[in-house]
């Protein structure tokens, strides 16, 4: 099976390659795929446009990998790539590399380093000298590092040429890494239960007699524990036991004595059996009761009899308050406060949480993370975020308004058109979403004419409308990137979340991120002008171009090529795809026209 490529590289190449794909990746790639090839003497980025079981040439080169497990372009993004070559006379490197982000291309390199076979034999300029102890000194190094470290004026590529062919240097060539990543941040997760939290109390901050005590009684199994023995297993002093019944964290109690049963019978005098029915009891219950008169004889007669035993309960020391009240109080005895709120606010979290939350939330810093993670009871990792530029803009959300006698007219006739479009194209849809081949098929391509404040927008709006009802999106071009935070104002409110920012003046991370979120269907209506037609949406119904009159529609020097008309250009994708382009302008009658 072979492969057939539009090889991307600065230099502009008419046509396309041929590479023999390896069995290994018959399976995996695709149409649209990003690959790794040799391209001449070098490693070279390339686009699949097709597959065929023959090559127009005799010997081909093996696609080496596949660089991205998704497809960098659609069917229909590389059916306008060729329109646009052939329409606008442009390389088709050129034309495909529209379809791109920032950041996602790669450049060639060479890398250079010193043979260990070479054993310093002959004379050297000191240009290469100077080459030498570079490489020497920093280990093998691409050309642009090499070009970045080098003296200025220094011709280090003829140097480098000279010592390649004396077999001194190695040469091989690789391609950049990417310029651009996803963006991550790192997050935390809580990885121990409450059990474990009580346990590690102990490890964080400062020794404290009080906190010693209510671990203690967190984990010995006797609820009533004598204060003699808690003070001896944790070396704390009484004045520790009542710091913590003075903050209510423990509950005393004095020493008393308990009557328990002591023997099998049952005393003559009913009185008496009535009292023991009710032991084991103590003595200060006994004494509060309502029938105490009386009580010293009967127990006295039952302790001659050798029916009851008398003994001496020691003072003992409970728990007053609520476990998680207890372990919170361990930690801030301890001055180790923020661990435990880290711990808490992951524990409510549930989920992995960026570590700037925790910061804010608890005060903490990254010391206290590490020293959580060292300790077992979190987990530190790290989460990818989407660069969004309108991730932190809220939309008020608004309502259609009634459309005007003039919309009305409008608005029916593009409804119409719509769904006549969607069904006489239905069949021929690819399963991304954009149509088939076109066989001749024209665009349903509408131009509304109405001065500024006529209306055109809430025809637009409600073009959009339909089309996402149907599970289709939406491209909305405007002339000038001023212009597009109005328009995003309109579309966000109409539809919240649903729409996506792109322009050349994002940040490169932003541009990629947007690119990735429109090749996931992670949004559906993206405004822009005139580069964000080539955003990669799937079942994409509806263009808008608004202000269609404008030059800023012409892309022209000193731009790169090609030097395309967006408006036609959108024209051919609606062809392609099945989508309806809908253009606006104050400059042309009459109101409503067909365009084709």
């Amino acid at each position: 099976m072979y492969a057939e490529l539009a090889i991307n590289i600065e230099a502009p190449l008419d046509g396309s390659f041929h590479y023999h794909v390896p069995r290994d990746l018959e399976t995996t790639l695709a149409t649209g795929h990003l690959v790794e090839v040799e391209f001449g003497r070098r490693l070279a980025q390339g686009i699949i446009l097709s597959f065929s079981e023959s090559a127009p040439v005799e010997d081909t080169k093996p696609v080496i990998a596949l660089i991205d497990p998704e497809p960098v372009v659609r069917d229909w993004q590389i059916d306008l790539a060729r329109w646009l070559s052939e329409q606008y006379l442009t390389p088709l490197n050129a034309c495909l590399r529209l379809m791109l982000p920032p950041g996602l291309t790669r450049w060639s390199d060479v890398t250079y380093d010193v043979s260990p076979y070479w054993d310093g034999a002959g004379r050297l300029t000191e240009a290469q000298e100077q080459l030498i102890a570079l490489l020497r000194e920093r280990g093998d190094l691409r050309g642009r590092q090499i070009a970045r470290a080098m003296p200025k004026g220094v011709d280090w590529r003829a140097a480098a040429a000279q010592l390649t062919r004396r077999d001194i240097l190695r040469r091989a060539t690789i391609l950049d890494p990417p310029r651009i990543r996803p963006k991550t941040i790192r997050t935390a997760e809580l990885s121990a239960g409450p059990e474990q939290i009580a346990a590690a109390a102990p490890r964080f901050g400062r020794q404290n007699k009080a906190a010693a005590i209510l671990l203690h009684l967190l984990e010995i199994e006797d609820p009533l524990p004598a204060e003699a023995d808690v003070l001896l297993t944790t070396a704390a002093k009484a004045q520790h036991l009542v710091q913590l019944a003075d903050s209510g964290f423990v509950q005393r109690a004095p020493s008393e004595i308990i009557f328990i049963p002591a023997a099998a019978g049952k005393p003559a005098d009913p009185a008496e059996a009535a009292l023991l029915a009710q032991m084991p009891v103590s003595l200060s219950s006994l004494e509060r009761g309502s029938e105490s008169q009386g009580i010293e004889q009967r127990l006295e007669s039952l302790l001659q009899s050798g029916l009851v035993e008398r003994l001496e309960q020691p003072p003992t020391v409970s728990l007053a308050r609520s476990r998680p009240a207890v372990i919170r109080e361990i930690y801030r005895l301890r001055s180790a406060s923020r661990f435990y709120d880290v711990l808490t606010y992951l524990s409510d979290a549930a989920v992995p949480v960026p570590v700037g939350d925790i910061y804010a939330a608890t005060g903490s810093a990254l010391n206290h993370l590490r020293r959580l993670a060292k300790e077992g009871l979190i987990n530190l990792g790290q989460q990818e975020i989407w660069r969004d530029s309108l991730a932190d803009r809220d939309f008020v959300a608004a309502e259609p308004p009634r459309l005007t006698v003039d919309q009305i007219q409008v608005w029916s006739q593009v409804q119409a058109a719509m769904l006549a479009r969607d069904r006489a194209s239905g069949d021929e849809r690819h399963p991304e979403g954009a149509a088939g081949p076109a066989n001749g098929r024209s665009a349903a391509a509408f131009l509304l004419h109405g001065v500024t404040g006529s209306g055109k927008t809430e025809i637009y709006l409600r073009a959009v409308d339909q089309a996402l009802a149907r599970g289709q999106r939406a491209i909305i071009l405007v002339p000038e990137i001023a212009l597009t935070p109005q328009t995003v104002r309109r579309f966000g409110a109409r539809f919240p979340g649903r729409v996506a920012l792109l322009h050349s003046r994002l940040s490169d991370g932003e541009r990629f991120d947007t690119w990735r979120r429109a090749r996931q269907g992670l949004f559906d209506i993206v405004v822009g002008p005139r580069s964000a037609l080539f955003t990669p949406l799937k079942k994409l119904g509806v263009i808008v171009i608004d202000e269609e009159h404008d030059h800023s529609y012409k892309q022209t020097p000193p731009v790169p090529p090609p030097y395309y008309q967006a408006r036609e250009t959108a024209v051919e994708l609606g062809r392609l795809t099945g989508a309806t382009v809908i253009m606006g302008s104050d400059f042309w009658k009459p109101m409503l026209d067909m365009v084709r």
